[in-house]
């Protein structure tokens, strides 16, 4: 079973995509915890589960209901996330589990998608991917995420993994690697964002129907969905607000303010891709329709 994976953000095509924590501090998202629950709350609470439900079903010929999908391998398939273990299960497992992300991804690209190839290090050491080669500073990939378009890879530091999972248990280490493999499937798709602040909302938004379909196969709950959306909000860009250098949306690396990455995460949750595509066709990146 691979290893346990995580996040990223969007450069060009040919650059690693990162996704790293700015400016923020663990008491930050401690304070903002009740902020964005009560926000998902309100989203929640607008009427925008209508066309959420569970997978599709189809009828075979002989009349049997099966759902759309491939079938659950003999194997068996895992549970609820409670545990770091729970999380590799529903990352590896293989297409047809209910709620694994391979069966998500299956579902919506088909034979593009294809098992993920997953690459872990340290902080202090420069990961062996592709996206990796002429770098000689480690501090170029400590405490991040990356999903690789050189040699299709996914790389996180698991000083990284850790951190988040010590702040938020062991569903962030899963939103991020699920928002990293958003990444992945807008690269084999060929449907990046047409600018990177839009690229990385889409790959927020994705990230939250992956965590919608994990919810529907009863992995996860409700409060998972908000641990995700307080994850992303914690972790949205603010160079745009004078905190640091002024950011366009095209900027190398832009990624969603924190407002627009927990609207971004929450329109996956409670709506569907085609939805998560459309952010990704913003100029602006922005998550206004």
């Amino acid at each position: 079973m691979p290893t346990a994976p995580v996040l990223s953000c969007c450069p060009r095509p040919d650059e690693p995509r990162y996704l790293p924590i700015r400016g923020h501090t663990v008491s930050d998202m401690e304070v903002r915890y009740k902020v964005v629950a009560s926000l998902l709350a309100a989203v929640v609470g607008g009427g925008l589960l209508a066309g959420c439900g569970a997978l599709e079903s189809t009828v075979a010929e002989d009349g049997t209901v099966t759902a759309a999908g491939p079938p659950a391998p003999a194997g068996g398939c895992g549970g609820p996330v409670k545990t770091v273990q729970d999380v590799e299960a529903v990352i590896s497992e293989p297409a047809g589990c209910p709620g694994a992300v391979n069966t998500y991804w299956a579902k919506e690209l088909g034979d593009l998608w294809t098992t993920p190839r997953y690459v872990s290090y340290r902080d202090g050491e420069i990961p062996p991917i592709a996206c990796s080669e002429g770098e000689t500073d480690p501090a170029a990939f400590a405490g991040n995420a990356l999903y690789c378009t050189l040699d299709d890879t996914i790389a996180y530091s698991v000083d990284f993994m850790t951190e988040l999972h010590n702040l938020g248990g062991p569903s962030y280490p899963m939103f991020v690697v699920m928002h990293e493999l958003a990444h992945r499937a807008a690269t084999l798709s060929d449907r990046e964002g047409v600018v990177s602040r839009a690229e990385e909302n889409q790959a927020d938004c994705l990230a939250g129907e992956q965590a919608r379909a994990a919810a529907n196969a009863d992995r996860l709950d409700l409060g998972d969905a908000l641990s995700g959306a307080q994850l992303f909000f914690s972790l949205g860009d603010t160079r745009d607000r004078g905190w640091f250098d002024n950011e366009t949306a095209t900027a190398d690396g832009a990624h969603g303010t924190p407002r627009q990455r927990l609207q971004a995460f929450g329109f996956g949750y409670l709506r569907d891709s085609s939805t998560c595509y459309r952010l990704g066709e913003s100029p602006t990146g922005s998550v206004l329709f």
